[in-house]
């Protein structure tokens, strides 16, 4: 029996070496839509590639033509409105953000850290609520979520 010899020259070479368009659209920048400085960093990485234009890389190049697909699906008066300064945008921001993060550890620790409820005696009655309403709203899409996941056929990952 003859014994191949492994190629690992050969497949890294192949191996892709950055991350895939489905990582960048919806891990890495996921969130550009509903936080600003995420979305920031994400206009500012475009930029950044776009300069290297010479001396990038293919897996650079090809990062940058995903990038850029992805922006160009972006509504620019959103993106405007949302890297703005208007207070009721950063305070829409700020209590989305603050809700989701209530969401997941009530759902994963069964409790609101600290930290969190310090941030939420912080707001204002209204705000309060607002976060509590919007925290509740989404462990309930959650849970409506996992219930009809139970029904699902066996073609669905994870059923």
């Amino acid at each position: 029996m003859v014994k191949r010899k492994f190629n690992i020259d050969k497949i890294l070479k192949l191996a892709a070496k950055g991350p895939s368009e489905w990582e960048l659209d919806n891990i890495i920048w996921g969130d550009r839509l509903s936080n600003p400085k995420t979305l920031l960093l994400f206009l500012e990485r475009i930029k950044t590639l776009e300069s290297l234009a010479k001396s990038a890389s293919a897996d650079e190049q090809k990062e940058l033509q995903i990038l850029r697909e992805l922006a160009d699906d972006l509504n620019e008066e959103e993106v405007v409105e949302m890297l703005s300064d208007d207070e009721e945008t950063v305070k829409h921001n700020f209590i989305e953000s603050l809700a989701r993060q209530n969401a997941l550890e009530v759902l994963c620790k069964d409790r609101m850290s600290i930290e969190s409820m310090t941030v939420m005696c912080k707001l204002s009655p209204n705000d309060f609520i607002l976060v509590s309403k919007r925290t509740q709203d989404l462990i309930n899409s959650i849970h409506e979520l996992v219930i009809q996941g139970e029904t699902l056929s066996s073609d669905v990952a994870g059923a």
